[in-house]
Order: structure tokens, then sequence, then C-alpha cells
């Protein structure tokens, strides 16, 4: 094991720490919110009328769609150079002129968190861990999906895209491959993401459960930022990166709830003896058509967006 990997692997347990210490510091007030009964508030109409399940569904389904949208404005404002994109070369110049030795050491630190290695090797740890403690092969597929889905979706994007990275001048270390969306800043947020997911699965203390989404937040924003500082990726690369993963992850997410979900396209899917039949019987087969599609729907969208730009 090498030292920048060593390094790495510290840094993101420092930020494992952090995370807990805020979610610890943060529990007074979390229990305050949780003593008003936010929920007596909603309209007794909405409470009986609307079942949680669809609610969800039709809201993750709706931010997905968003998501995917503002990924296009992205995308069309760096086909254009126009927007906010106009400042992308003006910072990786300014943030090269004031990097230092020792500070971009440690950056790349940060940077190799999001590396293919150690988040492929973190994804598949736990989510074998999570497997043999749920005793079911859930936890497996939804991992397999989850990262591979989101690392085609990158590549894809990036093909289509075809974006030049910033100027080999301005860069701290050597990277190949097209700038446009950032594949670390993607995958950082997809593979924590659904590490935090996996272990909410299996933690009881709501303490742990915070801590996961707290320190995976926080390191997908580290290795993100990371991507400018080094000069391998200009911002716009950056956030459509972040977009990007947290579309895929949602997509994710939605499908992962559609089997159990009380629809009731899946209550007409009943034999007359009321047993159920193949689709309510087979939610691993139903989730992974489920995201295979939102996979193609994401693609096909930002493919017609790349070719009419």
């Amino acid at each position: 094991m090498s030292v920048t990997t060593v390094a790495s692997v510290a840094l993101a347990l420092v930020a494992v720490a952090v995370a807990f210490a805020a979610v610890v510091a943060a529990r007074p007030a979390a229990r305050r919110l949780r003593g008003m009964e936010l929920a007596r508030h909603v309209p007794a109409w909405a409470r009986d009328r609307v079942p949680p399940g669809p609610f969800v569904l039709v809201a993750g389904a709706v931010l997905a769609l968003a998501l995917v949208s503002v990924f296009v404005e992205i995308l069309d404002a760096v086909v254009d150079e126009d927007d906010f994109t106009a400042f992308d070369r003006p910072v990786v110049e300014w943030v090269a002129q004031r990097r230092t030795g020792w500070s971009s050491a440690v950056v790349v630190a940060v940077t190799d968190i999001g590396g293919k290695a150690l988040l492929t090797l973190l994804l598949a740890g736990v989510a074998v861990a999570v497997a043999v403690r749920l005793r079911s092969w859930r936890p497996v597929v939804l991992a397999a999906v989850s990262g591979g889905g989101g690392a085609l979706l990158v590549a894809g994007s990036k093909l289509l895209i075809a974006r030049d990275r910033p100027d080999p001048l301005h860069r701290a270390v050597v990277e190949s491959g097209f700038s446009f969306p950032s594949g670390h800043s993607a995958s950082a947020l997809v593979i924590l993401g659904t590490v935090a997911w996996l272990i909410s699965m299996v933690a009881v203390s709501r303490t742990v459960r915070a801590t996961a989404w707290v320190a995976a937040g926080m390191l997908a924003v580290a290795v993100g930022l990371s991507r400018v500082y080094l000069g391998v990726h200009y911002p716009s690369d950056v956030v459509a990166g972040w977009v990007l993963g947290a579309t895929w992850l949602l997509t994710v997410a939605v499908a992962d709830r559609l089997p159990g979900s009380p629809l009731p396209l899946l209550h007409r899917w009943r034999g007359t003896d009321g047993s159920a039949r193949w689709l309510a019987r087979r939610p691993v087969t139903v989730f992974t058509v489920t995201a295979v599609a939102g996979f193609a729907a994401i693609f096909g969208i930002v493919g017609v967006a790349a070719l009419a730009g």
C-alpha cells in the first residue's frame, strides 16, 4: 500500500470522526425538532388520502427529472461557453497561481479517496458485509447497479461531450481523458452515498446512520473541490458530476422502493387466490429492470442534449 493511499484512508477516517462529532453536537437540536411533531401541521386530508409510498416515489421521480434538467442546462452552458462556465478558466488560473507544494500533496490524498480502487474496495466490502448480515442478495445487487451504472453514465457522457481538460500548465498532476463531467465527483457521490445507504440498512443507532450520511456528503464535496484545486477539472465539470451522481443515486433509490410500494399496480398482479404473481415475487428483478430503464432515460436525455448542442 502506497503512502498516498495510507494518507487517503487516514483523511477519510478523520472525515468520519468530524462527521460523528457534528452529529453528536446536533443531537439536541434534532430532539427539539422531533418534539415539535411536524406531522401534525400537515392537513388531515393529506395524511389520510396520500399514502407515503406513492408520494415518495412521485417526489423522487420529479426530483430526478429536475436534476437531469439542471445537468442539461450545465451541458448547454459548457457547449456555448456562457453563463457561469465563463468563470471556469479564470477560476482554474486563479487557483493555480496560489497552489503550494505541501497543500498539493494533501489535496492529492483527498482526491485519491475518489479513485476507482478505494471506492470499489469500500463499496464491495460494505455490500458483502451487509448482505451477510441481512442474509440477502439485495445489498450486492444494489451496489452493483449503483456503482456500475454510475460509472457507465460518466464514461458515456465524457465520450459524447468530449470536453478538453484545463491547460496542462495549470495542472498539479497528470491526468488523461476528457473533462466533462468530473468522474471523481460523480463516483464519490454515488458510491459514498450507496455505502451510507447500505450502512443505514443494518445500523440501529440514528447517530451511526446520520454519521454515515454526513461523512459521505463531506467526502464527496471534498473530492470534487480537490479536482478544481489540482487543475484537472473546471468548476462546471465538478458541479455537473455532483448533479449526475445525485440523479443516478436518486434513480436507484426510487427503483429500490418500487417492489415494496403499495401502488395499486402491484396489487393488481395478485392471483385470484391472493398469491403474489411474478412481479411481486421478484423484487430484485423489478429493481434491476427499473434502474436500467432509468439509466437509459438519463443517458438518452444527456445524449440528445449533447448532440443537439
